[in-house]
């Protein structure tokens, strides 16, 4: 199954060719690193060095308590020195919530950290977040060529991929060549461990290239179990979103944002909206603006490339748009503020009267409930909550937010925190509440991670 899967990958190769030459017409940049895609890498991306300053005792490293050692052995008995933290968040969501555990590294570790994504709006996202702090490159292929050449590269000490990636030839390289590999903040709907159980017999052997799966929910982990990984290697953490902490610079600028750009203005800000779901925000903010005349619609899409088509839609529905990129404050006049950039989410969310997370109104699994909470705005979703579906039920039972499965309950509920402050209130409380009984995720997972791979290096 493993060979078959690697011819497989290499049939499919011309058409990825094929893709990447059509994809990098309109994105240059993108288009002139295609190369690390295949394992190749320009001067500007040397092996990491250390980032401590001065002379490093590669037999007594330390990260917190845990004894490291700087050097490993591959198979092959090959020794080399080994001064980079390899974590691989696919796009702009795993990036997310990968980012609490990628300052961890760079606070406490005296490793670099490399940051590999498969999207450019990742990579967006991560220069944004993490600016010249971390090194970035596209994953390469999952075939055996590339993954030798980025491993032989960069010669990480440590991999770690972010929630639901599984990649046969990443796994079986990382333990060919010694290097402990952890899926953290990992989870799985029923649907996917369905699609997965078919496939048991092959991901048992994959699964056994993994030094450990650390899941935020039991169900996550009987799920993972039942898709072929060895219980003695599944750990539960929690969700390390719960441990997220939103910049001083985001909550600072709240009241200068609104003023400038809303003044005057009710916000109510639905964020990470997909297609099919602004129809429903659209019709639900007109019966909205006969019962609150100042309110203001703020839609950020999670692709802003679809921005052009949520500009169609308004205009069918006559109301008056203006776009985050015009930079101009929005008119009495304006409906709906469109932010078609990415990386505003934090922001947008933090001058809210009212936040809605989407991705949740169709079936596409839900995403971060908590960020609003930890900026004491009151959140809603939608039915289709896949992605973290226990995390949500547990929140809505501490009666820390609200579900709404049509139009109307948008609307009903949405009248109700903006014209009961104290209902308001309630829910963000009984939020922050929730956060901090169940917070704590990146140290379990942390020590998990410190205390599995000292057995590699010792």
């Amino acid at each position: 199954m493993y060979y078959l899967y690697i011819s497989l990958v290499y049939l499919l190769f011309p058409f990825w060719i094929i893709f990447q030459y059509i994809r990098g017409i309109k994105k240059k940049d993108y288009h002139a690193r295609w190369q690390e895609f295949l394992g190749f890498y320009s001067h500007q991306h040397n092996r990491a060095a250390p980032i401590l300053d001065g002379a490093i005792d590669n037999d007594n490293l330390q990260i917190k308590s845990v004894p490291y050692k700087a050097t490993y052995r591959s198979k092959q008995n090959r020794s080399c020195t080994s001064q980079v933290i390899w974590l691989h968040a696919a796009s702009v969501g795993e990036i997310e919530a990968a980012n609490v555990l990628i300052n961890y590294y760079l606070d406490n570790s005296p490793y670099k950290v490399l940051v590999t994504t498969n999207t450019e709006p990742g990579y967006v996202r991560v220069k944004a977040l993490l600016g010249n702090r971390v090194e970035h490159v596209y994953l390469p292929l999952d075939m055996p060529g590339s993954m030798a050449r980025f491993v032989k590269h960069f010669q990480p000490r440590l991999a770690i991929i972010m929630e639901t990636e599984i990649w046969p030839v990443l796994c079986a390289t990382c333990a060919k060549n010694s290097i402990p590999l952890f899926i953290v903040n990992a989870r799985l709907s029923e649907k996917s461990a369905q699609g997965y159980r078919k496939f048991r017999f092959f991901l048992q052997q994959v699964f056994a290239d993994i030094s450990g799966v650390i899941v935020q929910t039991e169900v996550d982990a009987l799920r993972y179990q039942s898709i072929g990984v060895n219980a003695d290697k599944i750990f539960i953490s929690g969700n390390i979103k719960l441990d997220m902490e939103i910049p001083e610079l985001v909550t600072g600028q709240a009241t200068q944002y609104k003023n400038d750009y809303f003044p005057g203005r009710t916000v109510f800000v639905v964020g990470s909206t997909h297609q099919g779901e602004e129809e429903l925000f659209l019709k639900a903010y007109q019966r909205l603006k006969q019962q609150f005349p100042a309110l203001l619609l703020i839609l950020v899409p999670r692709q802003p490339k679809r921005a052009g088509d949520i500009a169609s839609l308004c205009q069918a529905e006559n109301l008056n748009l203006t776009s985050w990129t015009e930079r101009t404050p929005c008119s009495p006049a304006t409906d709906v503020y469109l932010v078609d950039t990415i990386g505003e989410l934090k922001q947008m969310y933090a001058i809210a009267d009212c936040s809605f997370v989407a991705g949740s109104m169709v079936p596409i699994g839900g995403h971060n409930i908590f960020e609003p909470i930890l900026l004491d705005v009151p959140v809603l979703f939608g039915p289709y909550m896949k992605n973290s579906e226990l995390l949500a039920q547990q929140l809505l039972d501490a009666k820390g937010a609200i579900q709404c499965f049509d139009t109307d309950d948008i609307v009903h509920n949405v009248a109700i925190i903006l014209s009961q402050a104290q209902e308001k209130d309630r829910l963000v409380s009984a939020g922050r509440a929730f956060i901090g009984q169940n917070k704590g995720a990146l140290n379990k997972t942390v020590e998990l991670i410190e205390r599995l791979t000292a057995t590699v290096y010792n």
